[in-house]
């Protein structure tokens, strides 16, 4: 017979697993989205998670020291630890944040060139920034978890990287094509752009960009590609587009550039940046919304 001293601790177990699996961002309290998490132009974000600890980057253009690093316990509230950049290297565009063995990366463009700054900590110091002798903007690393790495580009190009990640080995290579966009959409461009990669499940997903980023209210987008491999093939989502401005009158024009994470309550979420209707002078503000899967694994926009 079990013991009600048994019972009762088998009781607080099962209450405590409730409460954890109940627990959920504040972002949740929300009504409405996107939810702005930067107001103001913080364009082309880039996020890292790690547990509670949230990390934030973004284009800094002309500004030095640059690359700013934000952190937040509650992807609400944030502050600014660091500067990643103490260099003027001219216009720095579109960063990817992140983490692999242990070591914080940053890639970034600067006059359209590929640089590279690492550290163990994310307050710094940040190293010196290694140019990688490429060419190209928004720079997306992927890593497999087995020591290979591959640096993706704009016009869906790629090239493998050493497995310090510091030096790119051989040219870069077309790896991956558009998501076709319907010839009667209004959009600046094609621009295949911004690609950001995650794993689930088994899969690796490639968010980019695609329509332009500052034309049409309808232009910009952020679109899904997948594949078991890191060098591909790549399939395109069937519902694409992720992110959208579906019409002119919508509050937000231009929404697009999206990275998508894993919160540390197992949520799952979209960043990208996004215009104010009319108020392109106010620059590109960070948004987040929340998303879902598929039963074919493929990630939706929550509130459909």
């Amino acid at each position: 017979m079990i013991s009600r001293h048994i019972l009762l601790h088998l009781f607080a177990i099962l209450i405590l697993a409730a409460c954890s699996a109940e627990k959920k961002s504040a972002l949740w309290d929300n009504t409405e989205w996107p939810y702005v998490l930067f107001d103001g132009d913080y364009p082309d974000p880039t996020i890292l998670v790690e547990g509670s600890d949230y990390y934030m980057t973004f284009t800094s253009q002309d500004a030095n020291p640059g690359l700013p690093i934000w952190h937040s316990t509650d992807m609400v509230h944030w502050e600014q630890i660091s500067n990643a950049l103490h260099k003027d290297l001219g216009h720095v565009w579109a960063p990817d944040l992140q983490k692999v063995d242990g070591k914080y990366y940053i890639y970034f463009p600067a006059d359209y060139r590929f640089y590279v700054v690492t550290a163990e900590k994310m307050e710094g110091p940040w190293s010196e920034p290694i140019d990688l002798d490429i060419t190209a903007i928004d720079p997306g690393l992927a890593s497999d978890g087995e020591g290979n790495m591959r640096l993706f580009a704009n016009a869906g190009l790629s090239v493998p990287l050493s497995f310090d990640g510091l030096t790119a080995e051989g040219q870069l290579q077309h790896t991956y094509d558009p998501w076709p966009i319907p010839e009667d959409w209004v959009v600046e461009c094609l621009c295949l752009e911004s690609p950001k990669i995650f794993s689930r499940e088994g899969w690796y997903y490639l968010v980019s960009a695609q329509g332009g980023t500052s034309g049409p209210a309808t232009s910009h987008m952020a679109v899904v590609h997948r594949s078991r491999s890191i060098d591909g093939p790549w399939e395109l989502s069937p519902y694409n587009p992720l992110v959208h401005t579906w019409t002119a009158d919508e509050p937000w024009w231009s929404k697009g550039h999206g990275t998508i994470f894993e919160d540390e309550f197992g949520d799952w979420w979209i960043v990208y940046h996004a215009y104010r209707n009319g108020r392109h002078d106010l620059g590109r503000h960070t948004l987040i919304e929340p998303i879902k899967w598929t039963e074919d694994e493929w990630p939706v926009r929550y509130f459909e």
